[in-house]
């Protein structure tokens, strides 16, 4: 017997129609319209009944990541009444972050710090002068989310996980290097006759010294442009990152010859850019087995009569590498930090964690901005300990003058997170003006391809011997991260 058939036969057409409208009418109306689905920026879904919070950035005040102590938890007016905001910001952090920041007077100062485990954001924050504003007038709301700043050599850590992920290579992988390490030359990575005899350097001395001939050579000889692209895909460029607030896309351009390939390998070039939002979750992948978590800032509210209206839920975003892959980039980047370019800043933080079994790495980067208007100093890193995994990305842009490296700065976030007894401290060193920077007019030529003097070091794994060298004549290249 086809029961389904003349279950429905007593009720009208008309009547059927009018229920399912009354019923539609009080499922909506049930879900405050902060909390409803839309697309776009801002949008984060809850546990499966509220949807999104729909434009989240009215809820923060226009100056909230400016402010030196922001509240954690916060009332808002909406549309539909007053709800309460309650964030994943610590306070302590919050104010350590600052505390750094007042130290320094770049033209723009931003870092974010984050759960790599949940994506929580625990500190943002930034700094800026009028000078600054007016030099990137685009991200003055919230530099942390603008995704135009040159990545420079950020971006060695996408080459090395195209090489630890899809080639296979470890820390021990060989590539000829002839020349000084901070330059990029064609001769230098093959596309014209070097003049030296190269020498053989290992993936680890080359990332914690951050040598940009190493990198474009191994894309050359090693990779193809859909291996590198492909992992900037996974990596989340060129497209939203999801993020209830709005957050510039981070740019990867193809590249059309040799030596662009050479510079997008290298991070030696204005062309590739990243916010450091972006940064911080790239840094967390050793941390937390190649995965990147999305960012959440939001973690619930309520409405006046204390009902939770959205209640956040962790979701993975992308798995660019496998946890062998990963935690051999953790261990690149905790060269960085032992040997490489921020050995000095954290050298307390060393100390520390060398006692309380911490695990430390990161990345530095430096580049001119187009036209020499500013000088991007980036540091991206994580931290690890058994209870806690924390990821940190700091760009400060200096002008005339830099007073403090942004390695110092995750330095000092790294420590604070893993050390609870450390954020009501003072800074471990306080900032100190440099020189300043050559301007335009004053900048030296740059020198031709010369081999650099022996290095002593102390770790084998870093060591290399140095070749004979001769004068080489080649035309001026710009200086890179």
């Amino acid at each position: 017997m086809n029961v389904s058939k003349n279950i429905f036969s007593p009720i009208s057409k008309h009547t059927a129609a009018t229920a399912l409208l009354v019923l539609a009418f009080y499922f909506f109306s049930a879900v405050p319209s902060i909390c409803a689905g839309a697309e776009g920026a801002g949008e984060t879904s809850g546990p499966g009944h509220q949807g999104a919070i729909k434009n989240a950035p009215a809820l923060f005040s226009s100056r909230f990541f400016y402010e030196p102590n922001p509240p954690a938890s916060f009332t808002s007016a909406t549309p539909e009444g007053q709800v309460t905001v309650q964030t994943t910001l610590r306070p302590e952090l919050q104010r350590r972050l600052m505390s750094c920041f007042a130290h320094a007077a770049p033209l723009i100062a931003a870092a974010v710090v984050l759960d790599a485990n949940t994506g929580a954001v625990l500190a943002m924050g930034n700094q800026t002068t009028k000078a600054g504003v007016r030099l990137l007038p685009d991200g003055a709301n919230n530099y942390c989310l603008y995704g135009e700043f040159p990545a420079a050599s950020l971006a060695k850590m996408i080459t090395a996980s195209v090489a630890l992920e899809k080639k296979g290579f470890n820390s021990s992988h060989l590539v000829p290097v002839s020349g000084r390490y901070h330059t990029l030359y064609r001769s230098q990575v093959g596309i014209e006759n070097a003049p030296y005899k190269p020498e053989l350097v290992p993936m680890l001395k080359a990332f914690a010294l951050s040598i940009n001939p190493y990198f474009g050579k191994m894309w050359l000889d090693s990779f193809t442009d859909r291996d590198f692209l492909d992992m900037g895909k996974d990596m989340l460029f060129n497209m939203p990152l999801e993020f209830e607030l709005p957050v510039t896309k981070s740019r990867m351009v193809p590249p059309t010859d040799d030596f662009q390939r050479a510079e997008l390998a290298s991070g030696y070039n204005t062309r590739t850019t990243l916010s450091p939002l972006h940064a911080a979750l790239i840094a967390s992948l050793p941390a937390n087995g190649g995965k990147i978590m999305r960012p959440y800032i939001i973690d619930s509210i309520t409405d006046a009569n204390g009902k939770t209206v959205y209640q956040h839920m962790t979701k993975t975003l992308s798995q660019p590498l496998s946890p062998r892959s990963a935690s051999q980039l953790g261990e690149l980047m905790q060269g960085t930090i032992q040997n490489g370019t921020a050995r000095g800043s954290f050298t307390y933080a060393k100390q520390i964690g060398a006692a309380n079994g911490w695990t430390m790495g990161g990345k530095t980067g430096s580049i001119d901005l187009p036209e020499h208007t500013g000088r991007c100093d980036w540091f991206a890193g994580f931290g690890q300990t058994n209870q806690t995994s924390i990821a940190v990305a700091c760009i400060l842009v200096h002008g005339a003058q830099r007073t403090m490296h942004s390695s110092f700065v995750g330095a000092e976030m790294i420590r604070a997170c893993l050390d609870p007894t450390s954020v009501n401290k003072q800074p471990a060193i306080q900032a100190k003006t440099t020189k300043p920077m050559p301007s335009k007019k004053e900048s030296p030529p740059t020198p031709a391809v010369a081999p650099r003097p022996p290095q002593k070091n102390k770790n084998p794994s870093l060591q290399a011997t140095k070749p004979e060298s001769k004068k080489q004549k080649s035309p001026q290249q710009k200086t890179g991260g």
